[in-house]
């Protein structure tokens, strides 16, 4: 059994590397693309947003839309491939017999070896900037691990759904669009009224780029009235609403995925 499990976790790591490799090989800069996409993005949005129509409001504003920017490319991307992982390994299912979960954790793995390289992208480009990190910056892992499995439990929800429903993509790509907006990326959440930041809390990307600003960029977990209650609550919901996706995508996934030969 150890030997077995052995065995799957190196073709994870060989699948994931490979896939890493394969996906910049035909591009002239290769993986600089997947820095400069989001970066390009930012210098956009904050021309129009941060020059133009939010001037003056948070000095802070070009760090904190860098970072969410980065967040939810990697959410957005990641959980798309990952939608596709079991079609884009049937050559390989029809052939050999693994455990179909492989091909999903390898997906993963791919876009997320991107993500931690972007970041440090990110972490220079605040050391630039003077952003001080703080105690609280500490608590930044927990958010990347809890995306992480947010885009590992959609990924295993929707791949298998994939099989069947081939206009699935298509939606995706649609609630992305939508996700971006309602995400407080390129606005301060502050200036949505608080009967709609509601609304805006119901999509768990919107606690961990929210949380990540406050602990990286402005390094406090205390609100406007000096309490960290709210952070404390917030922080327990994010983590079992991660779980929950996690577990609910999975338990779908292996319901689901002995039949995934069929639809290949």
């Amino acid at each position: 059994m150890l030997r077995n499990r052995a065995r799957y976790f190196e073709l994870i790591k060989v699948l994931g590397f490979t896939d890493f490799k394969l996906r910049f090989s035909t591009s002239v800069l290769g993986y600089v693309w997947s820095v400069l996409k989001p970066l390009g993005i930012f210098f956009v949005l904050y021309m129009v947003f941060g020059t133009f129509i939010l001037r003056g409001a948070d000095p802070r504003y070009k760090d904190k839309l860098l970072l969410g920017l980065f967040i939810w490319s990697y959410f957005a991307e990641a959980s798309t491939a990952g939608i596709q992982s079991l079609l884009g390994k049937s050559h390989i299912i029809g052939k050999i017999y693994f455990p179909r979960s492989i091909a999903v954790l390898a997906t993963s793995l791919n876009y997320f070896l991107t993500f931690m390289i972007n970041l440090g992208v990110v972490m220079v480009f605040f050391l630039i900037d003077g952003v001080g990190f703080t105690r609280y910056s500490l608590l930044f892992p927990l958010y990347i691990a809890e995306v992480y499995m947010i885009v590992l439990g959609v990924s295993f929800l929707l791949s298998v759904t994939y099989l069947r429903f081939r206009d699935l993509v298509e939606i995706w790509t649609i609630i992305i669009t939508a996700g971006f907006y309602a995400t407080p990326i390129i606005y301060p959440i502050e200036m949505v009224a608080w009967k709609y930041q509601k609304l805006l809390f119901l999509n768990p990307i919107t606690f961990i780029v929210e949380y990540s600003k406050r602990v990286l960029v402005e390094g406090r977990i205390l609100d406007a009235a000096g309490s960290a209650t709210t952070f404390l609550i917030g922080n327990c919901i994010i983590f079992m609403e991660s779980v929950l996706v996690l577990l609910i995508g999975f338990l779908v996934f292996r319901k689901r995925a002995p039949r995934a030969a069929e639809y290949l």
